[in-house]
């Protein structure tokens, strides 16, 4: 049996496949990723064919783990997680002529699905947060201003729930097509400099008031009239 330095070559045979078998482990332990529910993993650095039968360089990966080809294939994240959107726009002209401006919140976020993944990572992949949001806030933004454009002052006031469900609508539409969605949008305040929009709404509220106190007058009257009616009745009976 051939001795190195006094140690058989079979001993160091298996000296080698144990360390190379612990350095397997641990190139597949460091290229083993993991992916949080709330992330998105990127495995780029080579193609891959989709089963539309497109070519991609790169392929997202959710919810689960794969391992990394090393010094082929790099791993870069977004997140998933839900972002909120404070609106405040200033100045938009509505159909009148009115600058109208408004405040709401939008809670938006990357989803899920293959095509609106493969979209957001083409687009955003790389970009802080903060671009990320700032995106989402200009295309909600134009769509708010597009709609206001559109509408009177009366109609923005008088049916809050349909103005806000239209830019809602519409702006889902453009904003799937970059990855996102909204989970909720809520328009919380529409003012105009010149006080019109809250004239416009002391008077129905004025109107509801004198509508309620109407209507408490004729029930009154009413309940007289049936009070009456049944004291009569009464009388009538006895005699």
């Amino acid at each position: 049996m051939v001795t190195i330095f006094g140690i058989r070559a079979s001993v160091w045979a298996v000296v080698v496949i144990v360390v190379g078998f612990v350095a397997l482990l641990r190139i597949i332990a460091k290229n083993y990723i993991r992916v949080p529910p709330n992330k998105v993993a990127v495995f780029y650095g080579r193609k891959r064919r989709t089963k539309e039968g497109a070519e991609k360089g790169f392929i997202p990966i959710t919810g689960g783990a794969k391992l990394k080809l090393p010094l082929i294939e790099s791993v870069a994240y977004l997140d998933l997680n839900v972002f909120s959107i404070d609106l405040d726009v200033h100045g938009a002209p509505n159909k009148d002529g009115v600058q109208v401006d408004v405040k709401g919140v939008a809670n938006v976020k990357i989803l899920s699905d293959t095509t609106s993944l493969e979209a957001a990572c083409e687009r955003f992949l790389g970009m802080r947060p903060d671009q990320i949001r700032e995106i989402a806030y200009k295309n909600l933004e134009g769509h708010l201003r597009a709609i206001i454009g559109r509408l009177t002052v009366e109609e923005i006031v008088s049916d809050r729930q349909k103005f806000n469900q239209e830019v809602l609508r519409e702006a889902a539409e453009d904003l799937a097509k970059i990855g996102l969605g909204i989970d909720v949008l809520t328009i919380q305040e529409i003012h105009d400099a010149y006080g019109y929009i809250d004239a416009l709404g002391q008077k129905r509220t004025a109107e509801v008031k004198s509508a309620a106190k109407i209507g408490t007058a004729e029930a009154a009257r009413d309940a007289n009239i049936r009070a009456s009616t049944a004291m009569r009745e009464g009388k009538q009976k006895e005699n």
